[in-house]
């Protein structure tokens, strides 16, 4: 499971940093996309949102290197660093428009990579039961 959510913190990443640089590059009415309030919100909830996938990962990593069990918290990475990464792709996606199903730009490939994640080690409703499970004891 942190492998897992390690693999999709990588492909949100991508997806903040490919978006980022295209709503800097691409030009709307004469102005960078990046300077449309619906644009950098977009941007700075994928931030906000790969921040704390990204801590919860490392916290699930540091528990398991210092021995202690941690499945509930590897669960939990998995589980929200899939939805992040599909969120951010998608965000993504919707910041390129039409571009972000052009082959040509790296977007669409990133979409790829983040629907799989929900799918690696089992579907997110069967891990969203186990945490559950572990949980109620």
């Amino acid at each position: 499971s942190i492998q897992t959510a390690a693999r999709a913190i990588g492909v949100a990443q991508s997806a903040l940093d490919i978006s980022m640089q295209y709503a800097q590059d691409r030009k709307q009415f004469g102005k960078a996309l990046i300077n449309f309030p619906r644009v950098s919100g977009k941007l700075a909830m994928m931030a906000v949102e790969l921040m704390i996938a990204r801590q919860l990962t490392y916290y699930s990593a540091f528990e398991k290197d210092a021995g202690r069990r941690c499945d509930v918290e590897a669960g939990m990475a998995k589980l929200l660093g899939a939805r992040v990464a599909w969120a951010a792709a998608d965000n993504g996606l919707q910041i390129h428009g039409g571009n972000g199903f052009a082959l040509e730009y790296k977007i669409s490939r990133v979409l790829c990579d983040a629907r799989i994640l929900n799918i690696f080690e089992g579907a997110a409703e069967i891990q969203a039961q186990v945490i559950a499970r572990r949980l109620l004891g």
